[in-house]
């Protein structure tokens, strides 16, 4: 059996976690800043952070 491993690297994956912080807060309008998605994907993001 054979395993398949995949990483990103930077020329993959521009993006950080301050870069995708910043994108979820350009989605207020669609995502608001007080519902329990925007609370998950920041408590994601800022755990991943550490």
């Amino acid at each position: 059996m054979r395993q398949v491993t995949c990483s990103l690297d930077p020329a993959m994956d521009p993006y950080g976690i301050p870069q995708a912080v910043i994108m979820l807060d350009n989605m207020s309008e669609e995502v608001p800043k007080v519902s329990p998605l925007y609370l998950f994907s920041l408590k994601l993001l800022l755990n991943k952070d550490k």
